[in-house]
């Protein structure tokens, strides 16, 4: 038996990049003034950076955003041998982590600077590399997370030590409220990001992240991050015309009929109160399904609802099939559990997490991934 086969009997992710093409336009639509580049980070949120970024590369973007420099050495391996003479730029959101500024130098990494101790790092840098090292800023307005802070700007002003070992491309910030750009945290942030960088060295500047997008010009600036919105997760933005571009599925693998009282799941988690058909699908909390869908929510079988009975094993899950005719469900069809027929944030609602923990998660986990053709039409 072939190892495709073999992998029909647990959870299969579908990753369809004519949407993924789809989304990009529309973030491209949405911000026309902007560079726009795609986060990819956690192998592009699950979805796997082998499908993702060739379709992107080929659609035109030439920044990626990933968490780490591991990461980052990663994807040339996804392109076109002479992606930097095509104008590649990998850029490192956790900055230098300890590691050697002359590492990300070597290899072409831009780091994410985040905060006065990667400044000191830095001290040295042009005098051994033969020049200064091509570096973003991250600025922290208000998410107390990473980055330079009020009391660091001294640092960061025209003429500081700093920019003798260091070149700043971008300043950058990251909103709290990033699902609701008009909260008045969001606005007083923006305010400081752009009092901030009016006095520091000239450089490109970036706040919008997926949700800002669809918020409007006043947000866009000169580079625009986006993630989400790539795989039609729901941005906060109402309308926003993404698709989505990941759909989850596990084999069905037992269906039978039983009487009123009885016990589904461990502990009795849910007890039947009339005779009912009982489907047993290959996925669970193993598989990154979220605990918290005991006797809540649906999955997709047979192209109608099937409501989840008990709770969530490691690997399996109940769901209730008594409304499809019999036969009409068998072992070894599929079940959907998030995608076109059921959005992605509906289940992320039901299990009480956000959207892009449950694709993380899942997609991350499916025992197998595919890939629709995709790309330019």
């Amino acid at each position: 038996m072939s190892a495709d086969r073999l992998a029909h009997d647990g959870p299969r992710l579908v990753v369809d990049l004519q949407a993924l093409a789809h989304n990009w336009r529309a973030v491209q639509r949405a911000c026309p003034h902007a560079r726009v580049g795609a986060v990819v980070k956690n192998d592009a949120y699950g979805l796997g950076v082998q499908h993702v970024v060739p379709t992107l590369w080929t659609l035109g973007c030439r920044d990626f955003w990933v968490a780490t420099a591991r990461e980052a050495l990663a994807l040339p391996a996804c392109l076109p041998a002479d992606a930097r003479a095509q104008g590649l730029q990998l850029w490192v959101l956790n900055g230098l982590a300890g590691a050697d500024p002359r590492d990300f130098g070597a290899h072409g990494l831009t780091p994410v600077l985040a905060g006065p101790h990667e400044a000191a790092a830095l001290a040295g840098y042009a005098a051994a590399a033969g020049g200064p090292l091509p570096v973003a800023v991250q600025l922290d307005t208000g998410l107390t997370r990473l980055g330079f802070g009020l009391p660091d700007l001294a640092l960061l002003q025209p003429g500081r030590a700093l920019w003798r070992d260091a070149r700043p491309l971008l300043w950058l910030t990251h909103l709290g409220r990033f699902h609701d750009p008009a909260a008045p945290q969001c606005l007083q942030q923006r305010s400081r990001f752009e009092q901030w960088t009016g006095a520091l060295p000239a450089a490109a500047r970036s706040i919008a992240t997926s949700s800002s997008v669809f918020a409007g010009h006043q947000w866009h600036f000169d580079h625009v991050r986006t993630g989400s919105a790539l795989w039609g997760v729901p941005t906060g933005a109402p309308g926003a015309p993404l698709h989505p571009v990941a759909r989850l599925e596990a084999p069905v693998l037992r269906v039978v009929d039983v009487p009123a009282g009885t016990e589904i799941g461990y502990a009795g988690s849910y007890i039947t109160t009339h005779a009912c058909r009982v489907a047993t699908v290959a996925l669970g909390y193993g598989d990154g399904l979220p605990f918290g869908l005991v006797n809540r929510g649906h999955l997709m079988v047979a192209g109608r609802p099937a409501p989840v009975l008990g709770g969530v094993a490691m690997g399996l899950v109940g769901v209730d099939v008594s409304a499809h005719a019999p036969g009409e469900v068998v072992p070894g069809m599929w079940a959907e559990v998030y995608g076109p027929q059921q959005p992605l944030a509906t289940v992320a609602g039901w299990a009480g997490v956000a959207p892009n923990v449950l694709l993380t998660l899942t997609a991350r986990l499916a025992a197998q991934r595919s890939a629709t053709p995709g790309g330019p039409a």
